[in-house]
């Protein structure tokens, strides 16, 4: 599962490099990001979901999906953080509710 987070952190980062190196970047548009990509974050994001819970601690479970969420796709907050809360560990979710 390591190997597969690894990878879904290089996907987030390149993502990231849209919306952070504009003036190094060429786009045929007037205005460039990452919500060019197109991305259906419903399908996407569970799979994340599964495999952050099998790797990362508590805490970091939370703040990687707050961080991520509200960078990516905040207007789907509900619904995604009802599918993280159904993957995440009991520990994961009570530190998740704290916040």
């Amino acid at each position: 599962m390591a190997g597969v987070r690894c990878a879904f952190d290089i996907l987030f980062k390149l993502l990231d490099r849209f919306d952070d190196a504009n003036d190094r970047m060429v786009f045929f548009a007037d205005e460039g990001g990452s919500w060019m990509v197109g991305i259906d974050w419903k399908h996407l994001l569970p799979a994340w979901f599964s495999v952050l819970s099998v790797t990362a601690d508590p805490a970091e479970y939370a703040r990687r999906f707050e961080t991520f969420v509200d960078r990516y796709c905040n207007y789907q907050r509900a619904e995604l953080l009802a599918e993280a809360r159904h993957v995440a560990t009991p520990s994961q979710r009570k530190e998740h509710a704290e916040r």
